[in-house]
Protein backbone atom coordinates (compact mmCIF):
# COMPACT_ATOMS: atom_id res chain seq x y z
CA UNK A 1 0.00 0.00 0.00
CA UNK A 2 1.37 3.42 -1.01
CA UNK A 3 0.39 6.83 0.31
CA UNK A 4 -0.69 9.71 -1.91
CA UNK A 5 -1.75 13.31 -1.51
CA UNK A 6 -4.82 14.26 -3.53
CA UNK A 7 -5.79 17.94 -3.39
CA UNK A 8 -3.92 18.12 -0.09
CA UNK A 9 -5.73 15.15 1.46
CA UNK A 10 -4.25 11.70 2.21
CA UNK A 11 -5.17 8.82 -0.08
CA UNK A 12 -4.10 5.20 -0.43
CA UNK A 13 -2.74 3.51 -3.54
CA UNK A 14 -2.44 -0.22 -4.20
CA UNK A 15 -0.19 -1.56 -6.95
CA UNK A 16 -1.07 -4.99 -8.31
CA UNK A 17 1.17 -7.56 -9.92
CA UNK A 18 0.20 -10.89 -11.45
CA UNK A 19 -2.85 -12.92 -10.45
CA UNK A 20 -1.71 -16.46 -9.69
CA UNK A 21 -4.14 -19.39 -9.96
CA UNK A 22 -3.59 -23.16 -9.85
CA UNK A 23 -3.42 -24.48 -13.45
CA UNK A 24 -6.26 -26.97 -12.99
CA UNK A 25 -8.76 -24.22 -12.05
CA UNK A 26 -7.77 -21.59 -14.60
CA UNK A 27 -10.89 -22.24 -16.65
CA UNK A 28 -13.08 -21.26 -13.71
CA UNK A 29 -13.87 -17.77 -12.37
CA UNK A 30 -11.27 -17.91 -9.59
CA UNK A 31 -9.23 -15.11 -11.15
CA UNK A 32 -12.26 -12.85 -11.42
CA UNK A 33 -13.15 -13.44 -7.75
CA UNK A 34 -9.57 -12.70 -6.70
CA UNK A 35 -9.56 -9.53 -8.75
CA UNK A 36 -12.90 -8.37 -7.31
CA UNK A 37 -11.66 -8.96 -3.76
CA UNK A 38 -8.47 -7.07 -4.51
CA UNK A 39 -10.31 -4.00 -5.81
CA UNK A 40 -12.57 -4.08 -2.75
CA UNK A 41 -9.58 -3.59 -0.44
CA UNK A 42 -8.98 -0.49 1.70
CA UNK A 43 -7.21 1.46 -1.06
CA UNK A 44 -8.68 4.50 -2.81
CA UNK A 45 -6.83 3.84 -6.08
CA UNK A 46 -5.44 0.73 -7.73
CA UNK A 47 -2.85 0.68 -10.52
CA UNK A 48 -0.90 -1.82 -12.54
CA UNK A 49 1.90 -1.31 -15.08
CA UNK A 50 1.99 -4.57 -17.03
CA UNK A 51 -1.52 -5.65 -17.94
CA UNK A 52 -2.39 -8.06 -20.76
CA UNK A 53 -5.61 -8.19 -22.79
CA UNK A 54 -7.41 -10.42 -20.27
CA UNK A 55 -6.62 -8.15 -17.34
CA UNK A 56 -7.66 -5.08 -19.34
CA UNK A 57 -11.08 -6.62 -19.98
CA UNK A 58 -11.53 -7.45 -16.29
CA UNK A 59 -10.37 -3.97 -15.35
CA UNK A 60 -12.80 -2.26 -17.74
CA UNK A 61 -15.69 -4.40 -16.52
CA UNK A 62 -14.89 -3.25 -12.96
CA UNK A 63 -14.95 0.45 -13.83
CA UNK A 64 -11.22 0.92 -14.38
CA UNK A 65 -9.51 2.75 -17.21
CA UNK A 66 -6.50 2.25 -19.45
CA UNK A 67 -4.17 5.19 -18.86
CA UNK A 68 -3.53 5.92 -22.52
CA UNK A 69 -0.64 8.34 -22.11
CA UNK A 70 1.06 6.28 -19.41
CA UNK A 71 0.73 3.24 -21.68
CA UNK A 72 3.07 4.93 -24.14
CA UNK A 73 6.70 3.81 -23.97
CA UNK A 74 9.54 6.01 -25.16
CA UNK A 75 12.90 4.75 -26.37
CA UNK A 76 16.06 6.68 -27.14
CA UNK A 77 18.48 4.59 -29.18
CA UNK A 78 22.12 5.22 -28.30
CA UNK A 79 23.91 2.40 -30.16
CA UNK A 80 21.60 1.39 -33.02
CA UNK A 81 23.45 -1.70 -34.24
CA UNK A 82 23.57 -3.31 -30.80
CA UNK A 83 20.00 -2.28 -30.00
CA UNK A 84 18.68 -3.60 -33.32
CA UNK A 85 20.70 -6.80 -33.10
CA UNK A 86 19.47 -7.51 -29.58
CA UNK A 87 15.88 -6.91 -30.73
CA UNK A 88 16.22 -9.50 -33.51
CA UNK A 89 17.81 -12.03 -31.15
CA UNK A 90 14.97 -11.60 -28.65
CA UNK A 91 12.43 -12.30 -31.38
CA UNK A 92 14.31 -15.41 -32.49
CA UNK A 93 14.40 -16.73 -28.88
CA UNK A 94 17.63 -18.62 -29.46
CA UNK A 95 19.86 -17.99 -26.41
CA UNK A 96 22.85 -19.96 -27.72
CA UNK A 97 22.92 -17.91 -30.92
CA UNK A 98 22.49 -14.73 -28.85
CA UNK A 99 25.55 -15.50 -26.72
CA UNK A 100 27.64 -16.00 -29.84
CA UNK A 101 26.43 -13.00 -31.81
CA UNK A 102 25.99 -10.38 -29.13
CA UNK A 103 29.72 -9.49 -28.85
CA UNK A 104 29.65 -8.78 -32.60
CA UNK A 105 27.24 -5.87 -32.16
CA UNK A 106 29.75 -3.96 -30.00
CA UNK A 107 32.42 -4.40 -32.68
CA UNK A 108 30.09 -3.19 -35.42
CA UNK A 109 29.08 -0.16 -33.36
CA UNK A 110 32.74 0.80 -33.00
CA UNK A 111 33.27 0.38 -36.75
CA UNK A 112 30.24 2.47 -37.71
CA UNK A 113 30.99 5.78 -39.48
CA UNK A 114 31.83 8.57 -37.07
CA UNK A 115 29.21 10.86 -38.59
CA UNK A 116 26.56 8.25 -37.81
CA UNK A 117 27.63 7.61 -34.22
CA UNK A 118 27.94 11.35 -33.50
CA UNK A 119 24.30 11.87 -34.47
CA UNK A 120 23.23 9.28 -31.91
CA UNK A 121 25.46 10.58 -29.10
CA UNK A 122 23.56 12.79 -26.64
CA UNK A 123 25.22 16.15 -26.05
CA UNK A 124 27.23 16.67 -22.88
CA UNK A 125 24.97 18.25 -20.22
CA UNK A 126 25.63 21.61 -18.56
CA UNK A 127 24.70 20.18 -15.18
CA UNK A 128 26.29 18.25 -12.33
CA UNK A 129 25.02 15.31 -10.32
CA UNK A 130 25.25 13.79 -6.87
CA UNK A 131 23.68 10.79 -5.15
CA UNK A 132 19.94 11.12 -4.69
CA UNK A 133 19.33 10.18 -1.06
CA UNK A 134 15.89 9.68 0.50
CA UNK A 135 16.37 12.87 2.50
CA UNK A 136 17.35 14.87 -0.59
CA UNK A 137 14.33 13.59 -2.54
CA UNK A 138 11.99 14.61 0.26
CA UNK A 139 13.65 18.01 0.60
CA UNK A 140 13.27 18.84 -3.08
CA UNK A 141 9.96 17.08 -3.84
CA UNK A 142 7.99 20.37 -3.44
CA UNK A 143 9.92 21.75 -6.44
CA UNK A 144 8.12 19.17 -8.57
CA UNK A 145 4.73 18.86 -6.86
CA UNK A 146 3.86 22.41 -5.83
CA UNK A 147 1.46 22.92 -8.75
CA UNK A 148 0.11 19.34 -8.88
CA UNK A 149 -3.10 17.89 -7.47
CA UNK A 150 -1.91 14.32 -6.90
CA UNK A 151 1.54 12.94 -6.02
CA UNK A 152 3.22 10.33 -3.78
CA UNK A 153 3.37 11.04 -0.07
CA UNK A 154 6.83 9.61 0.57
CA UNK A 155 8.67 9.44 3.87
CA UNK A 156 12.34 8.66 4.59
CA UNK A 157 11.93 5.08 5.93
CA UNK A 158 9.87 4.10 2.90
CA UNK A 159 12.32 5.59 0.39
CA UNK A 160 15.25 3.94 2.18
CA UNK A 161 13.47 0.60 1.92
CA UNK A 162 12.47 1.22 -1.71
CA UNK A 163 15.96 2.15 -2.90
CA UNK A 164 17.46 -0.84 -1.09
CA UNK A 165 14.97 -3.28 -2.62
CA UNK A 166 15.37 -1.80 -6.08
CA UNK A 167 19.15 -2.14 -5.89
CA UNK A 168 18.75 -5.84 -5.03
CA UNK A 169 17.14 -6.56 -8.42
CA UNK A 170 20.45 -7.05 -10.25
CA UNK A 171 18.81 -8.54 -13.34
CA UNK A 172 17.36 -5.12 -14.16
CA UNK A 173 20.85 -3.58 -14.15
CA UNK A 174 22.68 -1.23 -11.80
CA UNK A 175 20.41 1.18 -9.97
CA UNK A 176 21.42 4.81 -10.59
CA UNK A 177 19.80 7.65 -8.64
CA UNK A 178 21.09 11.13 -9.34
CA UNK A 179 20.19 14.57 -8.04
CA UNK A 180 20.82 17.18 -10.74
CA UNK A 181 22.11 20.72 -10.21
CA UNK A 182 22.38 23.46 -12.83
CA UNK A 183 25.53 25.46 -13.48
CA UNK A 184 24.62 27.79 -10.60
CA UNK A 185 24.48 24.89 -8.16
CA UNK A 186 20.69 24.90 -7.82
CA UNK A 187 18.78 21.62 -7.69
CA UNK A 188 16.53 21.30 -10.74
CA UNK A 189 15.40 17.67 -10.46
CA UNK A 190 16.52 14.06 -10.36
CA UNK A 191 16.25 10.70 -12.08
CA UNK A 192 16.24 7.05 -11.06
CA UNK A 193 17.01 4.32 -13.57
CA UNK A 194 18.56 0.90 -14.10
CA UNK A 195 21.76 1.17 -16.11
CA UNK A 196 22.13 -1.83 -18.43
CA UNK A 197 24.43 -2.46 -21.38
CA UNK A 198 21.37 -3.42 -23.45
CA UNK A 199 18.26 -1.33 -22.64
CA UNK A 200 18.37 0.88 -19.55
CA UNK A 201 14.97 1.26 -17.91
CA UNK A 202 13.93 4.61 -16.42
CA UNK A 203 11.89 4.48 -13.20
CA UNK A 204 11.42 8.19 -12.48
CA UNK A 205 12.29 11.56 -13.99
CA UNK A 206 11.37 14.57 -11.85
CA UNK A 207 12.10 18.21 -12.55
CA UNK A 208 10.88 21.64 -11.63
CA UNK A 209 8.97 23.56 -14.26
CA UNK A 210 11.21 24.48 -17.21
CA UNK A 211 14.05 22.14 -16.22
CA UNK A 212 12.96 18.76 -17.63
CA UNK A 213 15.38 19.13 -20.54
CA UNK A 214 18.36 19.49 -18.18
CA UNK A 215 17.48 16.32 -16.28
CA UNK A 216 16.82 14.30 -19.44
CA UNK A 217 20.08 15.45 -21.06
CA UNK A 218 22.06 14.33 -18.03
CA UNK A 219 20.25 10.97 -17.94
CA UNK A 220 20.78 10.20 -21.63
CA UNK A 221 24.41 11.24 -21.55
CA UNK A 222 25.06 9.18 -18.43
CA UNK A 223 23.57 6.09 -20.08
CA UNK A 224 25.60 6.67 -23.24
CA UNK A 225 29.01 7.12 -21.62
CA UNK A 226 28.35 4.05 -19.47
CA UNK A 227 27.77 1.81 -22.46
CA UNK A 228 24.00 1.44 -22.77
CA UNK A 229 22.51 0.56 -26.16
CA UNK A 230 19.23 2.39 -25.49
CA UNK A 231 17.17 4.08 -22.78
CA UNK A 232 13.51 3.28 -22.29
CA UNK A 233 10.81 4.70 -20.02
CA UNK A 234 7.12 5.35 -19.56
CA UNK A 235 5.74 8.51 -21.06
CA UNK A 236 4.65 11.17 -18.59
CA UNK A 237 2.87 14.39 -19.66
CA UNK A 238 5.76 16.71 -18.81
CA UNK A 239 8.19 14.57 -20.82
CA UNK A 240 6.36 14.47 -24.16
CA UNK A 241 7.79 17.62 -25.75
CA UNK A 242 11.40 17.27 -24.53
CA UNK A 243 11.53 13.57 -25.51
CA UNK A 244 10.20 14.34 -28.99
CA UNK A 245 13.02 16.84 -29.45
CA UNK A 246 15.60 14.22 -28.42
CA UNK A 247 15.00 11.70 -31.20
CA UNK A 248 12.94 9.36 -29.07
CA UNK A 249 10.51 6.89 -30.61
CA UNK A 250 7.15 6.08 -29.03
CA UNK A 251 5.12 2.89 -28.88
CA UNK A 252 1.89 1.85 -27.17
CA UNK A 253 1.67 -1.23 -24.95
CA UNK A 254 -1.66 -0.62 -23.18
CA UNK A 255 -0.28 -1.93 -19.92
CA UNK A 256 -0.97 0.97 -17.52
CA UNK A 257 -4.38 0.64 -15.84
CA UNK A 258 -6.02 2.74 -13.11
CA UNK A 259 -9.09 2.12 -10.95
CA UNK A 260 -10.62 4.63 -8.53
CA UNK A 261 -13.34 3.91 -5.97
CA UNK A 262 -14.61 7.45 -6.44
CA UNK A 263 -14.99 7.77 -10.24
CA UNK A 264 -14.90 11.57 -10.04
CA UNK A 265 -11.25 11.42 -8.96
CA UNK A 266 -10.18 9.17 -11.81
CA UNK A 267 -9.70 12.10 -14.14
CA UNK A 268 -7.07 13.61 -11.85
CA UNK A 269 -4.93 10.47 -11.96
CA UNK A 270 -5.20 10.36 -15.75
CA UNK A 271 -4.27 14.03 -16.17
CA UNK A 272 -1.05 16.03 -16.24
CA UNK A 273 -1.86 17.10 -12.66
CA UNK A 274 -0.78 13.69 -11.33
CA UNK A 275 2.82 12.65 -10.67
CA UNK A 276 3.06 8.84 -10.60
CA UNK A 277 6.02 7.13 -12.23
CA UNK A 278 7.28 3.57 -12.68
CA UNK A 279 8.98 4.00 -9.32
CA UNK A 280 5.50 3.98 -7.76
CA UNK A 281 4.32 0.82 -9.52
CA UNK A 282 5.58 -2.72 -10.01
CA UNK A 283 7.84 -2.20 -13.04
CA UNK A 284 11.02 -2.36 -10.95
CA UNK A 285 10.03 -5.54 -9.11
CA UNK A 286 12.03 -8.56 -10.20
CA UNK A 287 13.20 -10.47 -7.15
CA UNK A 288 11.77 -13.63 -8.71
CA UNK A 289 14.33 -13.29 -11.53
CA UNK A 290 17.29 -13.33 -9.16
CA UNK A 291 19.37 -16.43 -8.51
CA UNK A 292 18.90 -17.88 -5.02
CA UNK A 293 21.84 -20.28 -5.28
Amino acid sequence: MRRLRLDGHPARLACGGQLVVEPEVRTTAVGAFLFRAYLAGPQDFTITDGANDGVRRMWAASGGETALLKSMVWTRTLRPIRYGGDYVLRRLQRPVLARRLRPLWKVLDRLAPRSFTQRMRPPAPHTSDELLTPRALLEHLPLVTQTLRCYPDYDEPFLSWLFHEMAEVKTRGTLVRSLIRNNRGQVVGWYVYYLHDAVSQVMQVAAQRGAVEHVLDHLLHHAYVNGSAAVCGRLEPQLLGPLSERRCIFSFDGGALIHAKAPATLGVLLSSQCFLARLDGESWMGHHTESFS
